[in-house]
């Protein structure tokens, strides 16, 4: 799946923050070494209680530069930034975690996003997580690395293999961390991360056993939206309603297919997985449809409709209903300059592609399903 980088999140509205009511004491003086930017303005940012996001500005001066500010929490994952945050090709970024107090931070130009941070307690919290995680994804890249070019097919397969099980052994000591430490405002800060992977009562699990200072000043709107989506989506309930135009022009709606059983199926142009998928779903639909299967197609395609159709065509899947999932560009809204009004992914809490959800004929979810799992319910549901 497609993903924001981490940064820009940050600098737009740094989903992962954490917060407090600001006392008069609580004031962090942040004092900061960099090379080569002397004159350069720099910025910090970052976000309290998902709402208010707070902007300080400075000047680099003989190689130096201070922020003194009071702090309106107790604990924030801030950014700091040189540049347009809007020109992610040129910006330069650091992300670290600031409290009250005297804390020091050291850019080396060279390594511009990983600061030296002292003073900061949340920081060395999240350092220790790094150093466990760092070496996993050094790994990843270095085979990475040796498949460029002309690796052969079993050699890319097999590469695919260990990133997908690297990736998974990062993701459950992330999950380990988040779920020992629930006082732990960097703990929060992982989890929007981690909920695609989560079901609904393990998601729930860990917000209940939050700490009330975490659940009252912590950036946990994320994470509230998330268990309202998944339980939204929950077996059994009926599935979210929505209407979108079709591919063709026509308007359509999920409730329009009540009577049939709907394969929806969440993907986009750029997709691999999704694509290579087609010819199987094509396989399925050929063998169900005339027994009441529809297959319903949600793209991640809202910024280049042209490409959409187009490949809709070419993977010859026209005979399936088609919408995209209704993302707009509109920097007055939420955090991510999108409007997710009319988001149809949200509505269904979508954090990865491909994703597929089979829908009764009461209109009811069944379940989410890939692969054999689809084929075994599809033949639970129609027969041979």
């Amino acid at each position: 799946m497609k993903t924001k980088p981490f940064w820009m999140a940050a600098l737009v509205g740094c989903t992962m923050m954490v917060g407090c009511a600001s006392q008069p004491d609580n004031q962090l003086k942040l004092d900061g070494t960099i090379n080569g930017y002397e004159g350069e303005w720099i910025h910090l940012a970052y976000t309290v209680r998902d709402t208010v996001q707070v902007t300080d500005s400075t000047r680099i001066a003989d190689g130096a530069f201070r922020f003194s500010r009071p702090m309106e929490v107790p604990v924030a994952q801030a950014t700091l930034y040189i540049g347009n945050p809007m020109d992610y090709r040129n910006v330069k970024y650091a992300s670290l975690f600031i409290e009250s107090g005297e804390l020091t931070v050291a850019i080396d130009t060279a390594n511009f996003s990983k600061p030296e941070v002292t003073g900061s307690a949340a920081q060395a919290e999240s350092d220790s997580l790094n150093t466990v995680l760092d070496p996993l994804y050094a790994y990843v890249q270095a085979m990475r690395d040796s498949v460029l070019g002309n690796a052969s097919a079993e050699r890319k397969a097999y590469f695919q293999k260990q990133q997908e099980m690297y990736a998974d052994s990062a993701k459950g000591i992330q999950l380990s961390f988040v779920k020992s430490r629930p006082h732990s405002f960097v703990a929060l800060s992982y989890l929007p991360f981690l909920m695609g992977n989560m079901t609904y009562d393990e998601l729930k699990s860990i917000y209940d056993n939050m700490a009330p200072e975490v659940k009252q000043y912590g950036n946990v709107g994320s994470v509230r939206d998330g268990l309202a989506a998944l339980e939204r989506v929950q077996p059994g309930r009926p599935a979210p309603l929505f209407r979108a135009v079709t591919w063709k022009g026509d308007s359509i709606g999920i409730a329009d297919l009540k009577g049939k059983y709907v394969l929806l199926d969440f993907w986009a142009t750029w997709c691999v997985p999704c694509r290579k998928s087609f010819p199987h779903v094509k396989e399925l639909y050929k063998k169900y449809h005339a027994k009441g299967l529809e297959v319903f197609c949600v793209a991640d395609d809202d910024s280049k409709p042209d490409t959409w159709k187009e490949v809709i065509e070419k993977d010859g899947i026209q005979d399936f209903y088609h919408v995209l999932r209704g993302l707009k560009w509109d920097r007055s809204k939420g955090v991510d300059g999108m409007d997710h009004t009319n988001d149809i992914s949200d509505l269904y809490a979508i954090h990865y592609l491909p994703t597929k959800y089979l829908i009764d004929k009461d209109g009811n979810i069944i379940g989410k399903f890939e692969d054999e799992a689809l084929d075994a319910k599809l033949k639970e549901i129609f027969g041979n």
